[in-house]
């Protein structure tokens, strides 16, 4: 794990902000509140997880990574003007990026998934904020799935009022966003699945709101790109 992704750079303050900081400072004395802290975020970071690798296995080692991470540094962790959550993040983040180092050179390239252009096209219109919106929503619905990850089979079924179509234009983004490059899918994911802010995106990935913006619209534009290869949408 990289030492950048465990230490903040801002020097602590001594008040009391949100119950996070109670729950961790417990944490740190207490393996019962060191539980509570990893019921409350488990399925959320699962979720974020899952939504970059779109993989179970790799994404409950991940996890499991990641809060590893997280008791084995806890000690160490002060409250800054970076949240713990923030924190949080980027140790998942970080680990995410190190699962892609290992399998680059096992990728390969899909441009035929999804079988004959004609009959995918014009399945998603224009691909726009209200297109990614819907998809945020089947988002949070999967991550509801995934706090129950233990207990889940594989490939949840989908909820009574999820429709075919909203379902297969679920699979095609998510599957589409696989080909983007680690950079790019990250700060959609945690922009429309997540819902952060441009600055949380910032503190968590350690760079300028600017880059961060900058970085949205050319895997916004790369998306799109990659759907009207696959003939989702039109030329």
């Amino acid at each position: 794990m990289a030492d950048d992704a465990l230490e903040c750079s801002v020097e602590s303050r001594p008040e009391i902000v949100d119950d996070d900081q109670v729950l961790v400072a417990a944490a740190q004395r207490d393996t019962e509140a060191a539980g509570r802290l990893y019921d409350k975020y488990y399925g959320e970071i699962f979720g974020y997880i899952y939504h970059c690798t779109l993989d179970r296995t790799a994404t409950e080692d991940l996890t499991s990574n990641v809060f590893l991470a997280v008791f084995r540094h806890l000690g160490r962790y002060r409250w800054r003007q970076i949240p713990f959550r923030t924190w949080l993040y980027r140790i998942a983040t970080n680990e995410v990026r190190m699962h892609y180092r290992r399998r680059r050179r096992d990728r390969v390239a899909r441009p035929n998934l999804y079988g004959d252009p004609k009959r995918n096209r014009s399945r998603l219109g224009t691909l726009d904020r209200a297109c990614l919106d819907t998809v945020a929503r089947e988002g949070r619905h999967a991550q509801n799935e995934f706090e129950r990850a233990t207990q889940a089979a594989e490939g949840s079924a989908p909820s009574a009022d999820e429709s075919p179509a909203a379902a297969e234009e679920y699979r095609l983004l998510h599957r589409a966003l696989l080909e983007l490059r680690l950079k790019y899918r990250s700060v959609i994911i945690l922009r429309y699945f997540e819902g952060k802010t441009m600055a949380e995106i910032a503190g968590i990935t350690g760079k300028r709101e600017g880059t961060i913006k900058s970085q949205l619209h050319r895997g916004l534009a790369q998306l799109q790109e990659i759907l009207v290869r696959w003939g989702v949408l039109p030329e």
